[in-house]
């Protein structure tokens, strides 16, 4: 998925930092739980790793996509 963000990052409950910093990068692995950005975050439970993102989360993402990507060889 390809989101856009921008109007979205000040909400971040991490903070904007975490969006900025991730742009044009796949996210998955920080947004399924396999990695937390430690220390940056004023998320007190991102020193987790295994911190996932909630179904809220995942309807917020849903709202923002704006083309999806394919691994599909044409």
């Amino acid at each position: 998925m390809v989101l856009n963000l921008k109007g979205f990052a000040y909400k971040h409950p991490g903070g904007s930092f975490l969006i900025e910093h991730t742009v044009g990068r796949d996210i998955s692995k920080f947004f399924y739980g396999g990695y937390a950005m430690d220390g940056n975050s004023r998320d007190p439970t991102a020193s987790n790793p295994r911190n996932a993102h909630s179904n809220v989360a995942r309807k917020i993402v849903n709202k923002h996509i704006v083309a999806m990507l394919s691994n599909d060889k044409v």
